[in-house]
């Protein structure tokens, strides 16, 4: 069967002179087209070549088999200039052993698969896809935001007990990951955000956090028009952590209870809800701490206004510190921000489900050398 290179190959201006096959990989000897070009200073046309130098390029595959090109580079002389031109090529790059094609391939490929599997179906060098992918990455990376106006920051464990910490950045509109951080200190997210326009500072209305204090002064200081938002879910985490320290100094140590006491009452199949009323009959104490969790809960639920929501936590903090020392402290302290939750029910909840995702790829990365890849990758990965 006669195959056509050229079309098969698909490049411009380029076209097949001659093939051979080593060790499963097809080289292919090019020749260019055109046999002049055009100086790009006195746009003359140049026919006087100086020299041709071959350069062996790495393209898509074909026919299941690795295709490196010899590509001719032609350097051209204008008397006019009295330069030496080397001629661009539309499908590479000066100084590159890839064409263009081929990189955004690496790119499109180290995006949705695990490096090391990228690394080994392609057989390059980590340096080579780490060059090729933060190329293509940083191109692609928004330098500024698109004037957000809710917000969320929310951190994960980078490397468990090592005190090591990421911090992402979120649209919660636009379900958008902004920015990706080294650390959740104050003076580190400053240093990373600061370098928005305050203009897009400014539109911020509202950040959705939880009460690291270092996330709190940071966001007075960068978003100086937003409200601090302090998510239910960190509120309800608090809570139920301290309902499950009572239950363990009550020395209460049922199978899955934990599980009962913090799985919202409704939610419960018959059989269970059922279960946790029998338990709670047999500890009263626990009973009545329980109880206190849900009319937390109920707040969350049922309060239409800010005000009405403040009313209801002054009146729980009054009767909870005996169980609940810890979170009524808690709530005394943040409450404004806490409230301000019922202007318009911002929640984390978003970026909690993103940074499950973005551990995913964090470990399908495993391989990168530095941060700095690791966060262009996030970046592409939700963007794209």
């Amino acid at each position: 069967m006669w195959i056509n290179l050229d079309e098969l190959l698909g490049l411009p201006k380029v076209t097949v002179v001659n093939y051979r096959e080593i060790d499963g990989a097809l080289f292919l000897k090019l020749k260019m087209k055109n046999e002049v070009m055009e100086c790009p200073n006195c746009h003359k046309e140049l026919e006087d070549i100086n020299q041709i130098e071959y350069n062996l390029v790495r393209d898509l595959s074909l026919l299941g088999k690795k295709v490196y090109l010899e590509v001719p580079r032609r350097q051209f002389h204008c008397e006019k200039c009295q330069k030496y031109i080397t001629e661009k090529l539309d499908f590479m790059r000066l100084r590159k052993h890839y064409t263009i094609r081929y990189e955004e391939k690496i790119y499109e490929q180290v995006k949705k698969k695990n490096v090391e599997e990228v690394r080994q179906e392609e057989e390059i060098s980590w340096g080579t896809l780490e060059s090729i992918f933060e190329e293509y990455a940083k191109q692609a990376e928004k330098k500024e935001w698109e004037l957000p106006e809710k917000i969320s920051l929310d951190e994960f464990s980078n490397r468990k007990g090592k005190k090591d910490f990421i911090t992402t950045v979120i649209d919660i509109n636009k379900k958008e990951l902004l920015e990706v951080i080294k650390g959740h200190k104050k003076e580190e997210i400053i240093e990373a955000l600061k370098v928005q326009p305050a203009r897009v500072r400014e539109n911020v209305k509202e950040v959705s956090v939880d009460m690291w204090e270092g996330f709190t002064s940071a966001i007075k200081e960068l978003f100086v028009n937003a409200k601090i938002v302090y998510d239910r879910f960190h509120v309800m985490k608090n809570i139920n952590e301290e309902l499950n320290k009572l239950r363990k100094k009550m020395n209460i140590h049922k199978k899955g209870l934990t599980y009962l006491l913090w799985k919202n009452k409704e939610e419960l199949k018959e059989e269970k809800r059922e279960e946790l009323e029998e338990i709670l009959k047999m500890y009263p104490c626990l009973g009545i701490a329980y109880e206190m969790k849900e009319e937390i809960r109920d707040i969350y639920e049922h309060s239409r206004t800010t005000n009405g929501a403040r009313r209801k936590f002054e009146k729980w903090m009054r009767t909870a510190s005996l169980f609940y020392k810890k979170s009524v402290g808690m709530l005394k302290t943040h409450l404004t921000g806490i409230c301000n939750y019922f202007e318009n029910h911002t929640t984390n909840g978003l970026t909690e489900g993103m940074n499950t995702k973005i551990k995913l790829i964090k470990r399908k990365s495993y391989g990168f050398a530095n941060f700095e890849h690791l966060r262009l990758k996030l970046l592409a990965c939700f963007n794209s």
